[in-house]
């Protein structure tokens, strides 16, 4: 008998062989698994750079003062130039909406919303609706985050 035969697990037993010794634990993890420092200093640049369209227009300007510039107050301002320009003015406008709530300036992104979204295409008018809800709900105005709802649901029932 060799020495295989010696060792052979009974009959519906299976024996695992044991896991390889290794010393680097993160070789071994999958990479979806693995975390990434926590240091937002060390920002991946490749996934900022992917996230700004290229070119000079006002629209490209103010992505860049937000995403790359960290630059709030500045990219508001660019994404108004956006828009009396008309540069994606439906991207403009949402993206300075969201802009403002994280500043908590909710208030003022509704307004915006409101005067400037029939210069939007129809096609973009759903993702303004759901951004105007968000903003509602953050500047606690209910009533009208109710109604627009209502509004919603009703326009989906015609159609």
């Amino acid at each position: 008998m060799c020495h295989f035969e010696a060792r052979r697990a009974p009959p519906g037993v299976y024996w695992t062989p044991p896991p390889a010794r290794r010393t680097d634990h993160a070789a071994a993890m999958p990479m979806s698994e693995r975390r990434r420092p926590p240091s937002s200093e060390k920002c991946d640049p490749f996934h900022i750079v992917h996230k700004v369209p290229s070119g000079d227009s006002p629209y490209v300007r103010a992505k860049h003062a937000q995403l790359v510039s960290k630059d709030p107050n500045r990219a508001i301002s660019l994404f108004w130039a956006a828009i009396n320009a008309g540069d994606r003015v439906d991207s403009a406008l949402k993206d300075m909406a969201v802009v403002m709530k994280q500043l908590d300036r909710s208030d003022e992104g509704i307004e915006a919303i409101k005067s400037f979204r029939y210069l939007c295409p129809f096609e973009a008018q759903d993702s303004i609706d759901n951004l105007l809800l968000e903003l509602y709900k953050k500047s606690g105005r209910i009533r009208e985050e109710a109604e627009l709802l209502e509004q919603t649901i009703r326009s989906t029932r015609n159609h």
